[in-house]
């Protein structure tokens, strides 16, 4: 029997066919976890609270007795703030995805051993 020759061609074609199909679905997936999320701050003003009583009467006396001081009511302002958008790598405090998962690769942390190596394209690991 003689062995079937193929060419080249056609055989780096396919491999790139195949390459292509793996790689869309955890490019879409690295996207889709790589766009980072929102810090939601709201921003409440209260009127500021006037003093009553005897907080009263010592203001107005520390205002009568001496000069260039002055009252000025300031308003409270109560922030809150949502981190429910966030990703779980901007939680930890990583800027960007490819940071977190070097430092999680680097450190041995959760196994991100393919997402490391589809970063930096290593393809030699990814089809080990």
């Amino acid at each position: 029997m003689r062995k079937r020759e193929r060419s080249n061609i056609v055989r780096i074609e396919q491999a790139a066919r195949a390459t292509k199909h793996k790689f869309t679905t955890t490019l879409k997936n690295y996207a889709r976890e790589s766009i980072p999320g929102e810090l939601i701050t709201t921003v409440r003003e209260y009127p500021a609270a006037v003093p009553t009583g005897s907080e009263f009467e010592l203001l107005q006396d520390v205002l009568s007795s001496t000069d260039n001081v002055f009252y000025k009511p300031r308003r409270r302002r109560e922030y809150r703030v949502d981190s429910s958008n966030l990703q779980h790598w901007q939680v930890l405090g990583f800027q960007h995805y490819a940071d977190y998962v070097g430092y999680s690769q680097t450190n041995g942390l959760s196994g991100h051993t393919a997402d490391f190596d589809f970063i930096f394209h290593d393809e030699k690991e990814i089809h080990d």
